[in-house]
């Protein structure tokens, strides 16, 4: 079953305050030492920061935090029994961070006892420990400067479980899982064993394959901020190198983000193929070292044409990882097909979509969808059944055409770096 993490206010702060008082008693011992219930229930009534959980309308999780200055103490973390270990109390902190930095706290702190529910989730956030005091505590997600910088460029903090939501990828997913989001999350064992994390990636494949969505996933999954420089608004030549080297330098001042570049082709194509392009290119062979120099930060670019990019772009040094990026394979076109095709044999339609995209079968089960509709407004059926689904698979075109996919397969013998 879903569920989902928001601001109590989102909720309905007065009459929810019953429910988690409820649920704190439920989930004991969750209230963080030294704090007890009826500090919990003053910092509800004084609207101070809090996140729920919620799973069909129905309290499953809760955090509560006072502010103090610049810092915010837990007060309480609880999560329902039955809906630990899923990542509610991971997700709950998070927005709760969230919240009290909105208030200009810069801290987040909790005093917890060993073993109590909810410890997991502040070590899987990056929190670290004092030794002997069991104090939970990390510097705030974002720094009211930093959140100005966030806004001035369009930047957000993606929802948490959008690496979940992405769907047809299995093989994707766990490269990028592995080479990126885990030497990220844990820099210190990376470090022990000499691995360093990679700050500088490139994604390139076909149209359509996911990659803004990837880097959009990598920064949810990672729990940083998301910027997404718009090729097209830095301009062209020297303003565009002008406009670019402000904004890496001002997003370089920003913790924790990942700062995606789509359509890199655009601006740092071949030079001697587009001599425009050349300032750009100089600029960005200067910037990403620097936006590199400094730990918790990713940039991330994508390609629809990996042989467009100038060959000094390209050379080890610059970009850490060079990834391949293409269609669903056929294990990701039968989890697409179960997962919005629901009732076709998944295996036989996986068969038919080669070169099928996301957006592709999103496009055949809208298609599908139609045909039940006009079904029943005949007087039929309204139940979408297997001939609907096999009748818009075939009237979709794939995105991935038979020779786009032959080009990518050379490109990514040629190209790829993982």
């Amino acid at each position: 079953m879903s569920w989902r993490v928001i601001p109590l206010d989102h909720y309905d702060p007065v009459a929810s305050v019953e429910q988690i008082v409820r649920l704190i008693d439920e989930s004991a011992p969750s209230t963080a030492a030294p704090y007890g219930r009826s500090d919990v229930v003053e910092a509800l009534h004084e609207h101070q920061p809090a996140s729920v959980a919620i799973s069909a309308d129905q309290l499953i999780g809760a955090s509560v935090a006072r502010i103090a200055g610049e810092d915010a103490h837990l007060l309480a973390l609880a999560i329902a029994p039955t809906w630990r270990q899923r990542g509610v109390g991971s997700a709950l902190v998070r927005e709760l961070d969230r919240v009290a930095t909105q208030r200009g706290c810069r801290r987040l702190l909790a005093l917890l006892e060993p073993g109590q529910v909810g410890e997991n989730a502040f070590v899987n956030q990056g929190f670290s420990s004092r030794e002997g005091l069991h104090l939970w505590l990390r510097d705030s997600a974002m720094v009211p400067e930093e959140l100005a910088i966030l806004e001035q460029y369009g930047g957000l903090r993606p929802p948490s479980g959008l690496w979940d939501e992405m769907k047809g990828f299995s093989s994707t997913k766990d490269l990028l899982d592995l080479r990126i989001v885990a030497p990220l999350a844990h820099s210190d064992l990376a470090d022990r064993v000499g691995l360093r994390p990679p700050t500088a990636v490139m994604l390139f494949g076909p149209p359509g394959t996911g990659k803004t969505s990837f880097a959009r996933a990598v920064a949810s999954r990672l729990s940083w901020a998301f910027v997404e420089l718009h090729p097209s608004l830095l301009g062209d030549g020297a303003a565009a190198a002008h406009a670019l080297r402000n904004a890496l330098a001002d997003l370089g001042q920003v913790d924790h983000l990942v700062c995606f570049i789509d359509e890199a082709d655009e601006i740092a194509s071949a030079r001697a193929v587009r001599p425009e392009s050349q300032p750009v290119v100089n600029e960005l062979l200067k910037a990403i070292p620097v936006f590199k120099a400094r730990p918790g930060r990713l940039i991330i670019m994508a390609t629809n044409s990996i042989r467009s990019i100038d060959p000094a772009m390209l050379r080890p040094g610059r970009f850490d990882l060079i990834i391949p990026v293409g269609a669903p394979e056929f294990e990701g076109r039968v989890e697409l097909a179960t997962d919005l095709l629901g009732p076709c044999d998944a295996e036989e339609i996986a068969r038919r979509t080669e070169g099928f995209t996301p957006a592709d079968f999103s496009l055949a089960a809208q298609r599908a969808a139609q045909l039940a509709f006009e079904r029943a407004m005949a007087g039929g059926s309204s139940e979408l059944n297997e001939s609907d689904c096999f009748e818009a698979v075939q009237r979709t075109r794939a995105s991935v055409t038979p020779e786009a996919a032959a080009a990518f397969e050379s490109e990514a013998e040629m190209y790829a770096r993982v």
